[in-house]
């Protein structure tokens, strides 16, 4: 909790931080008070001192909890709302995600030429920042960039930190960074999809970077990342080895997840414009005595419900 206290830089993120700090002291508040327990008074119900502050100091939490929940539904209202504000711009996302020091950060940089901070500790990056990287077809993609995951990560930081994997949630498919360098590299891709599992974001479709491979790892190692993951692309964030291929392979994601389509909708249709506004990228949209002319970059799942209105 202190480590993550360090790197909290936004309001999100202290509140999400000071959520779990309180959720991890109100269990133990007996514990604090335990050496008033015996001051008790004369009579059989007289409260001792430790009773009552116990008692106080519970209800204190309990409150401040409460505050906090609020405050952070509030944050992600405003952090939904700028999702539907990005989702009305033709551009695809995608979310990256790995185990903590894998070189996320460092990724984006590489790609984006942008200058996140990207350095060799836990949980650098705590706030979801996005940048914008072109692809070989001169496309845009999003990139966002997410906290680090890590084993026996405890409930209830998944829980307080769920705000800020939300990205990985609503993306068009994900880009799992891998230290391929790592002895463990194994278990932190375990690690990583059972993250994403609790996080309801298992059924995106993902693209798997072997990071740094630059740096000297086991042979074997190399050998049973390759056997097991034969698509996955092998890249170092730092020299920018591997870096062609992958956006290459971003973009033909992106073919499978989204289709272009110019749409003429009825004016009696209008509910149909609201929903692609909510779960489309509309690029642009024109009134006509027909309808309403639209282009746009749907999800694969809402081809079939418009396709009837494809010009």
């Amino acid at each position: 909790m202190d480590i993550f206290a360090s790197r909290a830089q936004t309001r999100e993120a202290r509140l999400q931080v000071e959520l779990a700090k309180l959720e991890y002291a109100l269990p133990r508040l007996r514990k604090a008070w335990s050496h008033l327990d015996r001051q008790r008074g004369g009579g059989v119900t007289q409260r001792g001192g430790g009773e009552s502050q116990l008692e106080l100091d519970r209800r204190y939490l309990g409150e401040q909890i409460s505050k906090l929940k609020v405050e952070l539904a509030q944050v992600r209202v405003m952090r939904g709302t700028q999702r539907k504000r990005r989702s009305r711009v033709p551009v695809p996302a995608a979310a990256v995600v790995g185990y903590t020091n894998a070189g996320k950060s460092s990724l984006i940089n590489r790609l984006a030429n942008a200058s996140l901070l990207a350095e060799d500790k836990l949980f650098a990056t705590l706030d979801p920042t996005t940048r914008k990287v072109l692809l070989p077809n001169k496309m845009d993609l999003l990139l966002t960039d997410t906290v680090g995951f890590v084993r026996k990560l405890p409930h209830r930081f998944v829980e307080a930190f769920k705000a800020t994997l939300e990205e990985a949630m609503v993306s068009d498919f994900l880009v799992h960074v891998v230290d391929s360098s790592s002895p463990d590299a194994l278990e932190h891709i375990k690690t990583t999809k059972r993250v994403l599992d609790e996080l309801g974001a298992d059924g995106k479709a993902v693209v798997t970077v072997m990071n740094k491979a630059d740096l000297p790892a086991d042979d074997s190692l190399r050998c049973a990342l390759r056997s097991e993951y034969p698509g996955a692309v092998w890249v170092s964030a730092k020299t920018g080895e591997g870096i062609k291929e992958l956006l290459e392979k971003m973009e033909n994601m992106i073919a499978h997840t989204v289709k272009f389509m110019r749409l003429l909708i009825p004016h009696s249709e209008y509910r149909a414009v609201a929903e692609l506004h909510d779960n489309g990228a509309v690029g642009r949209q024109r009134i006509t005595d027909e309808g309403v002319e639209i282009l746009a970059n749907l999800p694969i799942r809402l081809v079939d419900s418009y396709i009837k209105w494809k010009i």
